[in-house]
């Protein structure tokens, strides 16, 4: 593997990066999952090929610029979706209150809870 495929895998991981960026601001389901799934794999072969030949390769200066370009823009990208995934539950709250009563059980504590007297036993004595 040479300089060359090392920029060619760097060149895809960013073209699908902005994909990704597109994608999401579209709001598609489906076309995220499966440009998040390519993103993924374009990853794991970076890794893969570094592996292969050294990852002393990839710590030239020229690499680790585009790499850590890379790193910021999805960070960026996840923060976005971390917003719209947010802004999907206020709406879905809005639409869709949850109940202050539980239907089942209702007043039932959580498991480990502390217990609460039953009355029959309300004077202990020795």
């Amino acid at each position: 593997m040479s300089h060359v495929s090392f920029d060619h895998q760097l060149d895809m991981l960013e073209s699908q990066l902005k994909e990704l960026g597109a994608i999401l601001v579209d709001g598609s389901p489906d076309q995220l999952h499966m440009a998040s799934t390519r993103i993924q794999q374009l990853a794991v072969d970076l890794i893969q090929m570094a592996d292969a030949v050294g990852r002393a390769q990839l710590s030239a200066p020229v690499f680790s610029r585009r790499i850590r370009a890379l790193s910021n823009g999805l960070t960026t990208v996840r923060e976005n979706f971390l917003r719209q995934s947010a802004y999907v539950d206020h709406a879905l709250a809005l639409l869709v209150p949850e109940t202050s009563q539980k239907a089942t059980y209702p007043g039932a504590r959580a498991y480990g809870g502390p217990v609460r007297q039953s009355g029959a036993f309300s004077v202990l004595s020795a």
